[in-house]
């Protein structure tokens, strides 16, 4: 019942994704924490996240500047392999802590609607990349700093998509490559990763087609109130426990 229900979670995630190039691991980690340990959860999610990264990539590959973002991306890969050597030894309702804290924070600052210095200049990509990298390797919720970075730089929504998908896709797999290294991978994280493939590339095909058809004021409130409940949602969990 469990991974039936992570499966649903996961298509609306995905769907999020699609329409946005962003948002799965917003919606997802908090919910599927509820169930399944970060510890899981965070290789498992790597892999589904290299197949929808280079997916929704390939659908929006003319838009793309690889050259552009290549110390955002660097950094990203290298500070994600590094949190996620750490991750077997952290505190798993610290981690929920904090992954609670960074939600909120960002959708916050979005809401705001205040604009941010966009740090064009490569060591402010390195900042972003870094911070990425390490929220993802511990946690596979790389997407708040990055995203906020982006969102300020006011690029087009194409190239925002593509940007954010080649980011997730390259640090996926430098976290997959990394657990696979610490021998992490067991038997309980291949049944969720079964489970939850199917619905995330449904997800993010039904996303992909539907962002023609929703408006980026509606898009925007959607995403606030999901990453506000999501947020909410966590630090509760890991409080409570």
């Amino acid at each position: 019942m469990e991974y039936f229900a992570a499966a649903l979670v996961f298509f609306f995630a995905a769907m999020l994704q699609g329409i946005s190039g962003f948002g799965s691991g917003l919606l997802a980690v908090p919910i599927l924490a509820l169930w399944f340990p970060i510890s899981v959860l965070t290789p498992a999610l790597s892999v589904i996240n290299i197949i929808v990264g280079a997916w929704i990539y390939w659908k929006n590959r003319e838009a793309a500047r690889p050259s552009q973002w290549k110390w955002l991306i660097i950094s990203g890969v290298i500070t994600s392999i590094i949190a996620g050597s750490l991750l077997l030894a952290i505190d798993d309702q610290l981690i929920k802590l904090v992954l609670g804290g960074v939600i909120l924070a960002v959708a916050l600052a979005l809401a705001s609607g205040k604009q941010f210095p966009t740090a064009e200049h490569t060591p402010g990509h390195i900042a972003v990349g870094s911070s990425s990298g390490i929220l993802n390797g511990l946690m596979t919720l790389g997407g708040p700093p990055i995203v906020l970075f982006l969102a300020n730089a006011r690029i087009p929504k194409q190239q925002f998509r593509a940007t954010l998908s080649l980011f997730f896709c390259c640090i996926a797999i430098a976290n997959v490559f990394n657990f696979s290294r610490q021998a992490i991978y067991a038997e309980g994280h291949f049944y969720l990763i079964l489970s939850l493939l199917p619905g995330a590339l449904i997800g993010a095909t039904v996303g992909h087609k539907l962002q023609h058809h929703v408006s980026e004021y509606r898009f925007r409130q959607l995403t606030l109130v999901l990453m506000m409940l999501s947020g909410v949602s966590v630090l509760a969990q890991s409080i409570s426990s």
